[in-house]
């Protein structure tokens, strides 16, 4: 498989530049090309950096708050040297990936996409890239985000808006947009996100690639820049469902002491090596549609894309079951009460480790204007926090009763199946209140409408392309699957892609 989409074709920054060709291959292509010797890591990383120099200007795509050059140059050429000697440092040997600047990079500046945090070099890796660079992954570089992660438009304040590679003057989604677009324009091989209400399956969607958010816990969030304990997650970025299965294996962590929350699958299963491809896979395959909240107020375009996806699947032998989520309509209201404490907790903790003097009152006017207010509406002269009753009575009552409304539609179907979003990548103009449907809409609230009460269930979900509206932006698809059930979702993901190429 290329890293192409039949229904969805690259844009044009993925077929033009420096190297286009020669960078086409997915991630697991790349892989086996390296295994094989007839791929050098230094001339594919080299490949990278001469795109990233040609195409990732601040005014075009802006995927990349840096690239490491000279140093991942260097990395490469020793994995290379280590090959040579007959020996492999992991299945994902020399393979250059692009990293959501709020995972730590020991040595490499990591900011969480704020000013304030600009110049904190970490001296340990999050854990996430720790297990990437010992299966032999190289951090190609740090990829450009929403500020502080709270946002869905990737228009960052201070190191500028991300563009989507579909079209410059749209959103490229968020929070980890940098890693979308930089994965959708080929700047690298796959690229990590993170994930709280949709910060990886958004700019998946909005840039035509492949986003998988992993089971609360599936992956360690040690020494990241977080956003929620509740509901982060982080996951990956691909070209293809393959090449995302090729990443998840390898952060999976099981428990680490960084995370309270990361363990391994309770029933002890384990990732397979591989993921079968084959749509005969969707034969009796049980989806469930859910109706009301997930089907009332999509854009014509999405509507007919989803129409498509599910005449698809039931000529691939699939059958379609009509479900109803219930409660799922309070998901962003108690979202945002519960997201808004905890993050005030990790960017005063963030501070803290960055040794930023006055925590998060002293540095408030160092923020942008929607995470200053954010943050300010919490603490600071004229705070107005979330009562703590609020918070308390979102986590004992509204969180579980959406949980158990997702549990009990997923009873009696194998996956549940979405539009990932309502619309597709709308003008950076627009990242606060947008034209949706004949209606001003407020952006934010739109975009995560489908994504964010699917991380307050905990549960693992996987964005594909399906199509594109009538401008060629690109529309995704979302199937959603019981706790811990990532393997069966990528084995649907990758029948389905197997549908859009036959």
């Amino acid at each position: 498989m290329t890293g192409t989409h039949a229904f969805v074709p690259p844009p044009a920054a993925a077929v033009s530049g420096p190297h286009a060709a020669d960078v086409s291959a997915s991630l697991v292509e790349q892989a086996a090309a390296i295994r094989r010797g007839e791929l050098s890591s230094h001339e594919l990383t080299r490949m990278y950096l001469e795109r990233i120099d040609a195409l990732d200007a601040f005014e075009v795509i802006n995927a990349f708050i840096l690239s490491r050059g000279d140093d991942v140059l260097a990395e490469a050429a020793r994995l290379d040297e280590l090959q040579a000697s007959g020996r492999l440092a992991g299945p994902l040997h020399g393979i250059p990936l692009g990293i959501k600047d709020n995972l730590f990079t020991a040595g490499t500046v990591t900011s969480g996409g704020t000013a304030v945090l600009g110049t904190f070099i970490p001296d340990a890796d999050a854990t996430a890239v720790r297990l990437l660079k010992e299966a032999g992954a190289l951090v190609l570089g740090k990829t450009n985000l929403h500020e502080c992660s709270f946002g869905i438009t990737s228009n960052n304040p201070h190191y500028g808006a991300v563009r989507n590679p579909y079209d410059p003057l749209r959103i490229p989604g968020g929070s980890s947009g940098g890693s979308g677009a930089a994965v959708a324009a080929r700047l690298c091989s796959a690229a990590m996100g993170s994930d709280s209400g949709g910060s990886v399956r958004i700019p998946a969607a909005l840039c035509g690639v492949v986003g998988l958010k992993p089971t609360l816990g599936r992956v360690s969030r040690g020494r990241t820049f977080g956003l929620s304990w509740s509901y982060d997650v982080v996951g990956p970025i691909a070209r293809t469902a393959e090449d995302a299965a090729a990443l998840l294996r390898v952060i999976a962590s099981g428990s680490d002491p960084l995370d309270p929350f990361a363990s391994r699958d309770p029933s002890g299963a384990v990732l397979p090596e591989t993921v079968a491809a084959d749509a005969t896979r969707l034969r009796g395959l049980r989806v469930g549609i859910p109706d009301g909240y997930f089907a009332a107020d999509n854009t014509p375009d999405v509507d007919r894309v989803l129409a498509r996806t599910y005449r698809l699947l039931e000529d691939a032998g699939a059958v379609l079951v009509p479900v109803s989520v219930e409660g799922v309509e309070q998901a962003t209201h108690t979202g945002f009460l519960t997201v808004i404490p905890e993050a005030v907790v990790l960017t005063g903790q963030a501070l803290r480790e960055a040794g930023v003097p006055g925590g998060i009152v002293a540095a408030l006017d160092r923020f942008g204007a929607d995470v200053r207010a954010a943050l300010g509406g919490q603490v600071g002269p004229e705070a107005q926090p979330v009562p703590a009753f609020a918070y308390a009575e979102a986590m004992a009552r509204t969180v579980p009763a959406i949980r158990r409304g997702f549990a009990d539609a997923l009873a009696e179907v194998d996956v549940l199946l979405t539009a990932t979003t309502p619309a597709t990548a709308v003008p950076i103009a627009e990242d606060v209140t947008m034209r949706h449907n004949g209606r001003t809409a407020d952006t934010f609230e739109t975009f995560i409408r489908y994504t964010f009460c699917v991380s307050m269930a905990g549960l693992p979900a996987i964005s594909v392309p399906a199509g594109v509206d009538q401008a060629g932006l690109p529309i995704g698809v979302q199937f959603v699957g019981q706790p811990w059930s990532e393997a069966k979702l990528l084995e649907i993901a990758c029948a389905y892609e197997r549908l859009a190429h036959s």
